[in-house]
């Protein structure tokens, strides 16, 4: 199993409770590559055609670890990105550190 899937997310920006964009890493299995600065609507279409998401933060030495998968959950009618799955009606991404 590879350690990284297909995007890693390790900044977001939010507009209230609402992700206005991401700040995105390719991951090719063993490594990230190709940062890149991703809307809401980019992240979710990628989601519903089946691309894995996952968010990660660097530790003392810099080093990227994993965190927590990312996934949609649907309240009332509308579409969230959440790490937690909670059918809460807001987008979170956990703790990553805003830009």
């Amino acid at each position: 199993m590879s350690k990284w899937p297909d995007y890693v997310i390790t900044a977001v920006r939010y507009d209230g409770d609402t992700i206005e964009q991401v700040r995105v890493y390719e991951g090719d299995g063993e490594q990230l590559t190709d940062r890149q600065t991703r809307s809401r609507t980019a992240v979710m279409l990628s989601l519903f055609v089946q691309r894995d998401y996952c968010t990660a933060y660097q530790d003392g030495n810099g080093e990227w670890r994993k965190g927590a998968d990312v996934e949609t959950v649907d309240v009332d009618g509308t579409t969230y990105i959440r790490t937690d799955g909670n059918d809460i009606a807001s987008d979170d991404l956990g703790e990553l550190p805003d830009f």
